[in-house]
């Protein structure tokens, strides 16, 4: 299994998004909770396919095209609590024709700890037909580009269970 990344690789990737936890995440248990850690990373990945992939309501209406999330697997790794400040990045780790995989990491900048892991892959859609497409070159050299930029980093993420871009055979 792969170590964590510092906070200093996953700068890396860039950053997505840095915030302050809202007291509306904390959890009985005094930490912020499942929701708190999802709405985060979904606040980071939406904000990837707005500002580095360039699909947005502009996109959207131009083209008819965008994508669906096909499977979402959450790892915990370090606990963040109410007030702390945190920060979302993207890692691309592979494309298929109609697909991409991906992982959105949430970096506690308070504890210099990676607080938790999203892998997930995404369909490409036509959103008429409401059926996966292949990938556009306008979005898919997009992808590729940031695929050889982070395939070439020095450092892994701990994998998931089997998320990819194409079915097991």
């Amino acid at each position: 299994m792969s170590r964590l990344p510092s906070l200093a690789e996953v700068d890396q990737l860039g950053t997505l998004l840095t915030t302050r936890v809202p007291e509306r995440y904390r959890d009985l248990n005094g930490h912020v909770n499942v929701r708190g850690h999802y709405d985060l990373h979904m606040d980071g990945a939406e904000a990837a396919f707005m500002q580095v992939l360039g699909i947005d309501e502009d996109y959207l209406e131009r083209t008819g095209q965008s994508s669906f999330s096909v499977a979402h697997h959450v790892q915990f790794h370090h606990e963040i609590l109410v007030d702390h400040e945190v920060s979302v990045h993207l890692r691309l780790l592979g494309r298929g024709p109609k697909t991409f995989h991906a992982v959105t990491v949430l970096a506690n900048r308070t504890t210099g700890e990676i607080a938790s892991t999203l892998e997930f892959v995404e369909a490409y859609v036509d959103l008429t037909a409401r059926r996966s497409v292949e990938i556009p070159d306008e979005v898919a050299g997009k992808v590729d580009a940031i695929l050889e930029e982070h395939r070439s980093l020095a450092w892994t993420l701990p994998p998931s269970h089997r998320l990819g871009t194409s079915r097991p055979d």
